[in-house]
């Protein structure tokens, strides 16, 4: 039978041999996005037969990914519902992408749900937010403009061991003077504070751009197969022009040959958010999906 272990710092990467099978460009299957909420989720994992399985905590209700892997799926879902009965558990799937949706209702005669707006990630061609070229980036040019006229001499610079304290006092400054009182945005702030020793470990790339010794925006990301994931993306507003620019730096900085999108990840219902990644135009945005399988 599956046997679950948490994810831990020691064991995330070896989960993470298994993200070249995704075939989807959500950001559920990515070491930086399930490190830092494994303990909001309880995220826990098993290997067995050339497939990964995850059980996470999910709407107050015990829920699987999709599995992935070189095995089979057949046997996989019968390895779930022996689990499942078991434990007694209902067989849950969440965060379940588009493309594996035909194989869980179809196949295996899954009740799907309705997804919720609030968790669908934002997708974005990588070149529009590299160079946002045309008429539709005009808005964003012109704030980056203005930021370069009143702050010419800024630098951007990669995060590394040697600032990563830095980096680190940056987010504790940002969350006291700028931040949300949100419950998920202080446990994101908690948890970066937590990924930030480990990103050269990880291979998690990020940056900030600093103005006369101060940072004043940054984000840390992922890359897995070819798409780009923004998991952090701060900037203080009192630099004007500061959000776009770092939109813009990281992608420029950060892009390989082979990355055709950047994913930044959710809005979590904050109308602010969602009415600032929707001016940056997204390609398309990618639901997830609640499945209920007999």
């Amino acid at each position: 039978m599956l046997s679950f272990e948490p994810i831990t710092a020691d064991n995330i990467l070896k989960t993470a041999e298994f993200f070249k099978y995704k075939i989807s460009r959500t950001s559920d299957y990515t070491v930086g996005a399930m490190y830092m909420w494994r303990d909001f989720y309880q995220t826990c994992y098993a290997i067995e037969d050339g497939m990964i399985f995850y059980k996470v905590k999910f709407l107050d209700r015990t829920s699987f990914t999709f599995p992935v892997g070189s095995g089979s799926i057949d046997l996989a879902m019968d390895k779930l519902r022996e689990y499942c009965n078991a434990n007694q558990l209902p067989m849950w799937f969440c965060t379940v992408p588009e493309e594996y949706i035909n194989t869980l209702v179809y196949q295996y005669h899954g009740t799907i749900f309705p997804p919720n707006r609030d968790w669908a990630d934002y997708l974005y061609l990588a070149e529009d937010l590299a160079e946002m070229a045309g008429r539709r980036y005009s808005g964003q040019r012109n704030h980056i403009n203005k930021f370069l006229k009143q702050y010419p001499d800024y630098s951007y610079h990669a995060m590394n061991k040697e600032n990563i304290d830095k980096v680190a006092d940056f987010l504790k400054y940002y969350q006291e003077f700028h931040g949300k009182d949100a419950s998920l945005a202080v446990e994101e702030l908690n948890r970066t504070l937590e990924l930030l020793p480990f990103l050269e470990e990880f291979g998690l790339p990020g940056g900030y751009i600093e103005i006369d010794g101060t940072i004043v925006a940054l984000a840390i990301g992922e890359i897995v197969n070819d798409t780009l994931y923004v998991h952090i993306e701060k900037a203080v507003r009192d630099y004007p022009g500061s959000y776009q620019m770092i939109v813009r730096e990281f992608a420029k900085n950060t892009l390989t040959p082979e990355v055709k999108y950047v994913n930044r990840e959710e809005d979590v219902g904050d109308l602010g958010l969602r009415t600032s990644k929707l001016s940056y135009h997204p390609d398309r945005l990618l639901d997830k999906y609640c499945i209920l399988v007999p």
